[in-house]
């Protein structure tokens, strides 16, 4: 399975009238020696930022760090200073945030993804964060007996595709100070997260402080063979667990979606008919776990894992996998009741009727994706194929960034 996030950071009538409001860019190199391939992503970052219009050292800037475990642990360790060191001149002090996962762009290696303010109107300091088990935080994950939650990918996004449910439990989560102390949580569009599994209640706290922000997040591979940590997540020192992030605000709010080059359609866009919780019991006369039976008995996918498309709409459920719009998500089908018909999804939100389904399955070769940034709108995309291992890590890689 393969997934592409696009952030759109700009609308169609700034880009044609040429205004910038941030820059991001990216860098990925895949050189054996850690520090020969910090070197070169920064000093491809350092060229595009002094070549940029309105370029001025700051000290407001953060980079998004990704680098595989085939380095040394005290190599890996020392990242965050060595980028630090290797953009100055750019950047008085940037703040470092990321995590160890098992590939970039399909190989060994480090991708950076670096964002500057270049008007201080409309783009702020993107603020950096950690959130953890001190701050009510628990470990449900690790404790839970039977079905939790589980994200269709190790990329995770918040997205309202779906009504809130209201059996949702609150969030013990408590903000840290840096978040907390944001004065206005409304301004703050932008939420990039690096964590271990435990994604849900973290997600959720940010998701009701911030209710205009896109949430956008990486699972990172485990590494205890690595360095003894469970997780390895850069940021101010080094975690073991929780979640680093950058909070990002501006007067414009980001289109988020999902791109799953790695899929392929089970059955076509089929309308639920109906549906309890996160239990789909019919879709267009038919019960639903005997829809999806005898499209896997007809599938010539090698994986049994299932997946299922919900969408708001007919014309969003009908768009492409590679360029879908806002109103889609992808969620794991997580088991069925052939004798009720039921097929249960993997959301803690309710499914309602009259909304559309799609099963999907791996592809046997992901789709070609096409070429980053067209359409004439200046895109962040930010991917990882999560082609799973046995142990279900991700792989992450940036594949490009574009101007504000």
């Amino acid at each position: 399975m393969a997934i592409r996030a696009l952030i759109a950071r700009q609308s169609t009538a700034a880009a044609a009238a040429g205004q910038r409001r941030c820059l991001w860019v990216s860098a990925t190199s895949s050189s054996s020696e850690l520090t020969v391939a910090v070197a070169q992503c920064t000093e491809h970052i350092r060229r595009a930022v002094v070549n940029s219009s309105k370029h001025t050292t700051t000290s407001q800037d953060a980079c998004f760090v990704s680098v595989t475990p085939t380095y040394s642990a005290a190599d890996i360790e020392q990242v965050s200073s060595s980028v630090s060191q290797g953009l100055r001149g750019v950047s008085s002090a940037v703040d470092v945030v990321g995590t160890v996962v098992d590939q970039v762009n399909g190989r060994a290696g480090v991708s950076l993804l670096f964002y500057t303010p270049r008007d201080r109107q409309s783009a702020s300091a993107a603020v950096p964060f950690f959130i953890g088990d001190e701050h009510g935080r628990q470990r449900l994950r690790e404790s839970a007996v039977g079905r939790w939650h589980t994200p269709a990918s190790d990329v995770y996004s918040r997205a309202s595709v779906l009504p809130h449910s209201a059996t949702q439990a609150a969030s013990s989560v408590r903000l840290p100070p840096e978040l907390a102390g944001i004065p206005d949580p409304l301004g703050v569009n932008l939420l990039l997260l690096a964590s271990d599994r435990e994604t849900r209640q973290t997600a959720d706290a940010l998701s009701k402080h911030f209710p205009r922000a896109a949430i956008l997040g990486l699972v990172g591979a485990a590494t205890p063979f690595l360095n003894a940590r469970p997780y390895t997540l850069l940021g101010a020192s080094i975690r073991s667990s929780g979640c680093v992030g950058l909070a990002f605000s501006g007067s414009e709010a980001p289109v988020l979606s999902v791109a799953h080059p790695g899929m392929v359609a089970a059955t076509p866009v089929l309308r639920i008919v109906r549906a309890k919780g996160n239990v789909v019991l019919e879709v267009e006369n038919a019960k639903a776990a005997h829809t999806l039976i005898a499209a896997m008995r007809s599938s010539t996918s090698g994986d049994n894992r299932v997946y299922a498309r919900l969408s708001c709409t007919e014309a969003a459920a009908r768009e492409s996998l590679l360029q879908p719009g806002p109103l889609s998500a992808v969620f794991r089908v997580t088991g069925g009741d052939p004798a009720k018909g039921g097929v249960a999804v993997d959301t803690l939100s309710d499914i309602p009727p009259g909304c559309f389904i799609q099963f999907l399955v791996s592809a046997s070769k992901p789709l070609a994706m096409p070429e980053p940034g067209t359409g004439g709108i200046p895109i962040l995309e930010f991917g990882a194929t999560a082609e799973t291992t046995g142990d279900n890590s991700p792989q992450l890689g940036v594949y490009s960034a574009a101007t504000e």
